[in-house]
């Protein structure tokens, strides 16, 4: 597309950047257009509803005369043949609206009452229909047509005038109905003769509803429709019947001035002009309605016309403009194709004087000309050698004048360096000559001095050189007689020692006086600067120059000094060693004759002298080569640290973007929180209705519906109970998502599992003719350390899907080991539709099916097998499928036998050792493989008032000598040598007491108590255990009333006894109470009294402890909320306080606990119970788990008893105030409320509720948090703010499910908390704990 747009002519790009806005006009009016005939058709509609409405009121009156007639039919004041033709009248303005409305409003006769006006008709022909009940039959259908013939006007300008009428006409309506109700009781009481005093009242209010409407219709009626009204009402007719309405109000009794006859006359008539009222605003809003059409029409169609007009001036002016651009920008390319052609002073002068954009690129192509000859010259003069060239660049950001200026100072710079490295090398060459030539030390030292300070431009000097240790004058320049300089210097000593010893130049600048002088014949003077340079050759100090000058010196005199100083230093080693040569020629001449043998050895000694020259200017070489080489290496350097400066930028810029994008994922997290809370909100709110409503109806209190509406409402509590659950998996997924999912890791029964989802499925699969089979292999352990909840969800939703996609054959859940030693695989396997290969991964994303078609056929949403997969991966597992379709599935679900090896190492690293296997296996040594003969004992001689003791034990003597002991104690014994006939047992003969082994066969004494604990039946029974092996601890915890070991001697035997008859014999348990809350522990303890357990309150962890030692206590419930912040330190001093270590401890509380708290909680207490809905009776199960209550002392039910009496007493004739802004909600509330004969005032947002509040009094507060106008958080606040409120209690309903919204509603100023679908249970349970102290007062 882009290529295409550049390709296109200028004139043509233009026209289509003109087009656009162009239809953007076109799409305005256009949008106007439709909306204007949109709103002419709404007028138009509002005809044809005016025609309707005119219809059903026709309808209405015909009613009215039929209530009439029904009425005298009934009391025999009338004929039937009256009564049939008025019914035909009837019928033929039924028919007349059917025409109308059935087509477009099927619900009509429904709502109306109509479908049911044949079969009322009947039982009044058969006067079968109270009187009564037809007044209010009729009554009702008039107002429901009355209701449907009021039009809901559009909100246009236009139509307020009809908007008005239409209110005025629906206000008459409604007076017209209620004075029709009352001018037909009072017929109905004149041909009665007999009237009650309520009958006055109903007459007084209807008249009461007449009065209101009619001040609303003077309010907001036109000022002509209050005219004519008013007219109206100063009729005789209307006078005198208003009159007579008043009298009997007044009076209490029927005025005899007339019969029933005339009344209905007169009445009629004063009716009648009020409906002749009402025709007549109708057919004016018809008529208006009909001029605001035509008047739309007439204005559409202007706006059509002026809308062409204006398109066409657009289209005109755009093409004289699109001209005038092309032909200006063909002058300017053409100027432009002579400037890039590099033509100077050729380009024509373009005649363009326009002030617009155009113009002013034409006198910039004018200067670009003039620039560019300018810049031709500059660059003509550099080119010649001339510099100093003046040319201003147009500005800083004149790239070409830039560049050409900084090129001159450059090339000024360059050549300025050209000449002083010329000028160092002309004096390096000056010097060399110089040294030239045999010449000896004094001689070389003056002629190199002389022209190294002549050349440089110094005025005097010294030259000294090293020879025995010390610096010898050899040469000086210049210097003043009376400022001679010293002949020798130590070496270290003054500044020439000194930089001689440190091989490096002393540069002294503006030295003070006296320091050096220079002098002539005439004159003399104080150089200002000195310089020192050491002559060092390969390392080698040879001797040091001095030179002194009045003016500084030049970088570039440095640099020929500092060589000069190298080739001075190599020329003095040569005049050394040429001296040295010399005076050994001296010597061998002296002594020819002795030395002559050594005349070799001198030769070799000048050969080797001569290779050392060598070999120092080869040094020479190298030091500059190795110069050369660390000067590239540092160039190297310096680019290697500028590439990890950059790169380092780019980890900084990478790590921002990184941060950045982490930010964004936790907005869209929160983002999603939100909208699943919101989304949890607006289902949920429905969803209360429909929970509530249809549990009050399915247990038909009332006893008014019959079997199958019974089973309807329980159905559709079923269905909503469904879709609870499927918003609660949503939610699910949400906080594995998020990571907010908590696991609970306990020991789970393999047993237990199976059993459960035997017990779930398989009347499921008998319904569908399946057949379930559960398999557990022998090699797979009892138990495993799991969360069972979680797993079992998983297995869940494998089997109802197996079960689901299944139609014949079977469905198997088999248990065996995994692949590797330490895991455990449930395996799923169905004969079902099965899965296709490229679909099996599929089905393991949220809301995703193998097929559309499944979804269709099957149902479900697609998030059970995701949620599973997750749930899985978080218990450290995985879950694997094969299938083939039309075979079957196979679902394999792999999790680790240890909950300590998933935390610590990822599953596939869990190596297979030894001491897991012995683990594994010593979980099942308490199952023993040999089960021994029965005993034969008392089950077949055991009567109705026999008390009996199970005995459970394999050792058959033992427990022969149990039943021998037991006998003799008065009872009669049940024994049974196998674990898995104990419960059953405990079942059918409900013994008073069990004595259990732990090491039994097929079940251990463990699962059997798991068992028999977890059955309401045998929760009670006293269980005391007898084993070889040490477990009395464990052996409390689960329940047991105590422990013995083996072997067993009399003494024990009479103390276990002892021990069972203490526990049947206590008629009452004593509970200590510490509770941070005194209401909720009044109410806890009142509500355990009533099961003969009596209670100690404590608020504090130190009262507690003194009462504990005190007083006889059998269990603590302790609250961690306690203000003292020491319930930790509480429970370790419990426990090592003596006799009290194995004293059962239940923490009861409302916060949510943290996995770390539960854990270091459950180190010391045996059970926890978390503040909810059920907590009550939760905590009822496990106080008579530890304190062994008796089934028969339990009340009958909740409120069959006179002690749950009392509790219900609790919210009689209480007044709650429930504000929540779904009407359905304060409905289905207030019928479950009324149930428990409470009364309800209700506000449907907070300022209502405030209203309320001040003109009620109210002794609780159902707050629902999410209300338009002011919500709930802010309603608490302004309820706390006043001081009569502070102790109120508020009870926040919510429908949100997220965490933390509890903590939300309690810190805003409310009491509880209660989420929605409301569950009326654990409402019922909230309100007696909040309003228990007033109903004890």
């Amino acid at each position: 597309m882009k290529k295409f747009f550049m390709q296109l002519p200028l004139p043509r790009k233009l026209m289509l950047i003109a087009v656009i806005p162009l239809l953007c006009l076109l799409y305005f009016g256009f949008t106007v257009f439709s909306r204007q005939n949109e709103d002419i058709k709404t007028i138009d509609r509002l005809s044809q509803r005016v025609a309707n409405a005119t219809a059903i009121m026709k309808v209405a009156d015909e009613i009215h005369a039929e209530r009439r007639s029904s009425v005298n039919y009934v009391l025999q004041t009338g004929s039937l043949n009256d009564l049939l033709t008025q019914r035909a009248k009837t019928d033929l303005a039924i028919d007349a609206v059917k025409g109308r409305l059935i087509a477009s409003d099927n619900r009509f006769f429904q709502y109306s009452l109509l479908n049911t006006l044949q079969k009322k008709r009947k039982e009044i022909d058969n006067k079968i229909m109270p009187q009564r009940e037809v007044l209010d039959y009729y009554s009702n259908l008039i107002f429901r047509l009355n209701e449907l013939a009021n039009i809901n006007t559009p909100d246009l300008p236009m139509m307020s005038t009809i908007q008005q009428d239409m209110s005025a006409q629906y206000l008459l309506a409604q007076m017209t109905a209620y004075q029709g109700m009352i001018r037909m009781d009072i017929y109905y009481f004149m041909l009665k003769k007999e009237v009650w005093p309520e009958d006055f009242s109903r007459i007084e209010n209807n008249y009461d509803m007449v009065n209101s409407f009619r001040a609303e219709f003077l309010d907001k009626g036109s000022p002509q429709l209050v005219k004519d009204f008013q007219k109206l009402e100063a009729s005789n007719e209307y006078r005198i019947t208003s009159d007579f309405i008043k009298s009997t109000i007044q009076t209490r009794k029927i005025d005899t001035l007339f019969n029933a006859d005339s009344w209905w006359d007169i009445s009629s008539q004063s009716v009648d002009q009020v409906k002749q009222l009402q025709r007549a605003i109708m057919d004016k809003v018809g008529k208006d309605a009909k001029v605001i059409s035509k008047r739309e029409n007439d204005i559409k169609t202007q706006y059509i016309v002026a809308l062409v007009i204006i398109v066409v001036l657009v289209v005109v002016f755009l093409s004289i403009t699109i001209k005038s651009i092309t032909d200006s920008l063909e002058l300017l390319r053409s100027s432009a194709v002579n400037i890039s052609r590099g033509l100077t002073g050729t380009v024509p002068i373009i005649n363009i004087n326009t002030k617009d954009a155009i113009g002013s690129l034409a006198r910039s192509f004018e200067t670009i000309e003039q620039t560019n000859q300018d810049l031709a010259d500059a660059a003509d003069n550099i080119g010649k050698g001339n510099f100093n060239i003046d040319i201003k660049p147009r500005s800083s950001e004149d790239v070409l004048g830039n560049a050409i200026v900084k090129m001159a100072a450059d090339l000024k710079v360059f050549r300025k360096n050209n000449d002083q490295k010329i000028w160092v090398q002309e004096g390096l060459n000056r010097i060399s000559e110089t040294l030239l030539g045999e010449k000896d030390l004094p001689t070389l030292s003056g002629n190199a001095l002389t022209d190294i300070i002549q050349y440089a431009g110094a005025q005097t000097g010294v030259l000294y050189v090293k020879q025995a240790g010390q610096l010898q004058l050899t040469a000086d320049y210049a210097l003043a007689p009376e400022h001679k300089a010293p002949v020798v210097i130590e070496l270290g000593k003054t500044l020439l020692g000194q930089s001689l010893q440190q091989r490096e130049p002393i540069y002294l600048k503006e030295t003070p006086d006296d320091f050096l002088h220079v002098s002539t014949a005439t004159s003399d003077a104080k150089p200002g600067h000195v310089l020192i340079i050491p002559l060092v050759h390969a390392g080698i100090a040879e001797g040091v120059i001095e030179m002194g000058s009045l003016y500084p010196f030049g970088d570039e005199v440095l640099e020929f000094v500092k060589q000069a100083a190298v080739n001075i230093a190599i020329a003095i080693q040569s005049t050394r060693s040429r001296s040295r040569l010399q005076e050994l020629l001296e010597e061998t001449q002296a002594q020819a004759e002795e030395l002559q043998t050594q005349h070799s050895e001198l030769e070799s000694l000048n050969v080797e002298l001569e290779a050392q020259a060598q070999r120092l200017q080869v040094s020479e070489e190298e030091l500059k080569v190795q110069q050369e080489e660390l000067m590239q290496s540092n160039h190297e350097l310096e680019e290697r640290s500028k590439m990890l400066e950059d790169k380092n930028q780019i980890i900084v810029e990478r790590n921002l973007d990184i941060q950045k994008k982490a930010e964004e994922l936790e907005l869209s997290t929160r983002y999603k929180s939100e909208f699943l809370a919101n989304m949890s909100h607006e289902l949920r709110t429905p969803l209360n209705s429909i929970l509530l409503l249809s549990r009050l109806l399915s247990e038909n209190h009332d006893k008014n519906l019959n079997n199958d509406q019974v089973e309807y409402a329980s159905v559709i509590n079923n269905s909503g109970k469904g879709l609870l659950t499927l918003i609660d998996e949503i939610l699910d997924l949400s906080k594995i998502e998020s990571g907010k999912m908590e696991l609970e890791f306990a020991e789970v029964s393999i047993a237990s599992i199976c059993n459960n989802m035997q017990s779930l499925f398989e009347h499921i699969a008998k319904d569908k003719g399946l057949q379930l089979s559960i398999e557990v292999q022998e090699t797979v352990p009892a138990t495993i350390d799991t969360d069972q909840i979680r797993l079992e969800q998983i297995l869940k939703n494998l089997l109802s899907n197996a079960l689901k996609f299944t139609a014949k054959g079977d469905v198997q859940l088999l248990v065996k080991m995994g692949d590797r030693s330490d895991t455990i695989n449930f395996v799923v396997r169905d004969s079902g539709i099965g899965i296709p290969e490229d679909k099996q991964q599929v089905i393991f994303e949220a809301f995703q099916q193998a097929d559309g078609s499944t979804r269709r056929k099957y149902g479900g949403t697609g998030l059970g097998l995701s949620i599973s997969r997750e749930l899985a991966k978080l218990l450290g597992g995985k879950i694997t499928v094969s299938s083939e379709p039309g075979k079957g599935s196979e679902f394999v679900v792999t999790i680790p036998i240890a909950s300590e090896a998933v935390e610590n190492t990822p599953v596939q690293e869990i190596d297979t050792t030894v001491p897991e296997k012995e683990e594994t296996e010593d979980k099942n040594r308490f199952i023993t493989p040999v089960i021994p003969a029965t005993i034969e004992d008392d089950r077949g001689l055991i009567t109705n008032d026999d008390k009996v003791i199970l005995i459970v034990e394999d050792d058959t003597y033992f427990a022969k000598a149990l039943l021998d002991f037991t006998r003799k104690r008065g009872y009669k014994g049940i024994v049974t040598v196998r674990g898995d006939d104990a419960a059953e047992l405990a079942r059918l003969f409900k013994p008073v007491g069990i004595l259990l082994d732990i090491q039994l066969p097929v079940k251990d004494g463990w699962q059997v108590m798991e068992e028999l604990k977890s059955d309401p039946r045998t929760r009670p029974i006293p269980v005391h255990i007898m084993s070889s092996m040490e477990a009395r601890k464990e052996s409390l915890m689960k329940g047991a009333v105590d422990f013995i070991s083996k072997p067993v001697d009399m003494e024990s035997m009479q103390m276990v006894f002892e021990k069972l008859e203490f526990v049947l014999q206590r008629s009452t348990k004593k509970v200590l109470i510490l509770e941070e809350n005194t209401k909720h522990a009044k109410a806890l303890a009142y509500f355990l009294s009533n099961y003969q357990v009596n209670s100690e309150i404590s608020s504090s962890v130190s009262e507690g402890i003194d009462l504990l030692q005190q007083k006889d206590v059998d269990c603590v419930i302790l609250d961690m909320g306690i203000p003292d912040q020491k319930a930790y330190e509480a429970l370790e001093t419990v426990k090592e306080i003596k006799g009290l270590e194995h004293l059962p401890i239940i923490i009861f509380t409302g916060k949510s606990l943290s996995k770390t708290e539960e854990q270091k909680i459950r180190q010391y207490a045996d059970s926890i119970v978390i503040k909810t809905a059920h907590s009550y009776q939760r905590m009822l199960d496990e106080v008579s788990l530890f304190l062994h209550l008796v089934s028969e002392q339990t009340p009958s039910s909740p409120s069959g008893s006179g002690k749950m009496g009392v509790l219900n007493e609790v919210l009689k004739d209480k007044t709650v105030l429930i504000a929540d802004d779904d009407v359905r909600n304060i409905f289905s509330l207030t019928k479950a409320l009324e149930l428990h004969q409470m009364k309800v005032l209700s506000a449907i947002d907070g300022k209502e509720a405030l209203q309320q509040l001040a003109g009620h009094k109210v002794d609780v507060v159902l707050m629902d948090m999410m209300m338009p106008e002011m919500d709930g958080y802010d309603a608490i606040a302004a309820i706390r703010k006043q001081s009569v409120y502070k102790n109120l209690p508020i009870i926040a309903v919510t429908a949100k499910a997220m965490m933390g919204d509890r903590e939300k509603c309690l810190k805003a100023g409310a009491s509880d908390y209660i989420s929605k679908p409301v569950d009326v249970d654990q409402l019922l349970s909230l309100l007696r704990v909040w309003l228990y102290d007033k109903s004890m007062k």
